[in-house]
């Protein structure tokens, strides 16, 4: 499917409508809405209505609101260039970096061709998740408790994304995806490209969330973001806690002391107006 929005809103209409289970393959349109597609195209005078596009929504029939969303990423397939561009006015230096910059990367033999000394391994995920508030319409930029531009190099095929669901069928849709990021994005953009998102949607009535989770065979995480960096970390880590203290039944000084020892708090980005982190546990350290 390849119908996009770029606001999320409980009264959007469904392009498609699905079974608990099923699977969907996502036609996704970079985050510069594909205006990006030579050096001569620079990232100047957007029109903020009609960028990071999502693909959908999708409804999946039974998802009810206080329900909880499992996005299983199975395979993200991008196109053969991207782009990353500096920004005017945006990203974690903006002051020192004023003029605008693009830089046209192609994709080969599974890495990113930054320039003729730089090649990088891609490794690529869908920067935007994202499904229905409760209420109102809201841009796909800015990451909150249903998701959205969330930026966290984490969710890349293999990983399970949580998401909780606050209307009737979700209303899911996905976008901006990068063929590489570093965990920052500190000039405000990453491997900007097209991409087919392949995505199992399954619709959980035990599991409850606040905020959006994320697992692989590895790992558990949980993920916030704040005013601050320093407000972001201290949500995650509270939502690590609660998981260690609900799932795994340690008290909560007995989870505190533990994520002091094995938890990583991990920047996912630093300039969207609201960073996020995500804290990140071993799944090995417990004992079956």
């Amino acid at each position: 499917m390849k119908d996009v929005v770029f606001k999320t809103d409980p009264t959007n209409k469904p392009v498609l409508t699905i079974e608990s289970g099923d699977t969907v393959i996502f036609e996704c349109r970079d985050a510069f809405n594909q205006v990006i597609k030579k050096p001569e195209d620079l990232p100047v005078d957007f029109d903020m209505e009609t960028i990071n596009p999502a693909t959908g929504p999708v409804y999946i029939k039974g998802a009810e609101p206080g329900d909880t969303l499992e996005v299983h990423i199975l395979d993200v397939a991008v196109a053969e260039q991207g782009s990353c561009c500096i920004i005017p006015d945006f990203g974690y230096l903006a002051p020192e970096f004023p003029e605008p910059w693009t830089r046209i990367i192609k994709i080969k033999d599974g890495h990113a061709i930054f320039g003729d000394k730089v090649k990088i391994p891609i490794d690529p995920f869908p920067g935007t998740i994202i499904v229905a508030p409760a209420e109102g319409s809201h841009g796909t930029l800015i990451p909150r408790e249903y998701g959205g531009n969330m930026d966290s190099r984490a969710c890349t095929a293999g990983t399970t994304v949580y998401l909780p669901i606050f209307v009737d069928g979700a209303l899911f849709g996905v976008g901006d995806v990068h063929a590489i990021q570093g965990d920052g994005e500190v000039c405000g953009t990453a491997v900007e490209i097209d991409a087919n998102v392949t995505i199992k949607l399954v619709e959980n009535k035990q599991k409850k969330i606040e905020r959006p989770q994320y697992e692989t065979d590895e790992y558990f995480m949980t993920t916030a973001w704040g005013e601050t960096t320093d407000d972001a970390c201290k949500i995650a880590l509270r939502d690590m806690i609660n998981w260690i203290v609900q799932e795994k039944g340690l008290t909560r000084e007995e989870a505190y002391a533990l994520c002091s020892c094995v938890v990583d708090l991990r920047i996912s980005q630093l300039v969207d107006i609201t960073p996020g982190v995500r804290a990140v546990i071993p799944k090995s350290i417990f004992k079956e």
